[in-house]
């Protein structure tokens, strides 16, 4: 028969085992949090200062709406953080996003990109260039519309335009042009702010879309 003080040793030594466990557990947990944060902050220090700003997430999300005298009224969303990797400078970004038409029409994105190189973490004034296409989980091969902004920072907004992309991409009635060539003699420029928001912003806006 174990005696109490045998049990109260054995006890004892259960507990301490499973505060270790759960020390090692907690210390590998914050091992694979913060990782690629620690990351971030050494090759890419001005992701957690989009939009001029401290923010903890190295992310920044921001919408706008824009006006083609073509084809219409249009609401973007998107959300940017670095691309690191092979291949991938230390500006890279690539994100996720979404765009809506007037008409109701709803398009996921994919976004690709890059920021102008240069020292500190202050991106005001620096160029940006983005690449906003169709995501297609199916793969198969349509990405349409497939767009370009480029502009810089004049925090917290990026202010941009469209190379014509948007009169490209889509029809007169706001529909996706047939080979992306809906007006390939328009040299239209649309302009985009996009602020710093929600995906709740952009689904107001959207929604106002609609309305107007």
């Amino acid at each position: 028969m174990n005696k109490p003080e045998d049990l109260s040793r054995s006890l004892l030594s259960a507990r301490r085992t499973g505060r270790k466990l759960l020390l090692m557990l907690g210390s590998l947990a914050v091992l694979a949090f913060g990782l690629p944060f620690a990351v971030d902050a050494v090759i890419a220090p001005w992701a957690f200062f989009m939009g001029g700003h401290f923010h903890l997430n190295p992310k920044w999300t921001g919408w706008g709406r824009m006006h083609s005298n073509t084809s219409g009224d249009y609401a973007i969303y998107i959300t940017i953080a670095p691309s690191l990797g092979r291949g991938h400078s230390s500006t890279d970004i690539a994100g996720q996003g979404a765009l809506c038409t007037q008409g109701g029409d709803k398009y996921s994105l994919s976004v690709a990109g890059s920021l102008e190189k240069g020292s500190g973490v202050d991106l005001q004034g620096r160029t940006a260039t983005i690449y906003p296409h169709n995501y297609n989980p199916r793969r198969t091969g349509h990405n349409d519309p497939s767009l370009e902004f480029r502009g810089r920072w004049n925090n917290p907004d990026l202010v941009l335009e469209d190379e014509g992309s948007i009169s490209r991409a889509f029809d007169s009635n706001g529909g996706l042009a047939k080979s992306n060539q809906a007006h390939p003699r328009i040299q239209e420029k649309v302009s985009l702010t996009l602020q710093e928001g929600s995906s709740s912003d952009f689904e107001a806006a959207c929604a106002a879309l609609k309305r107007d």
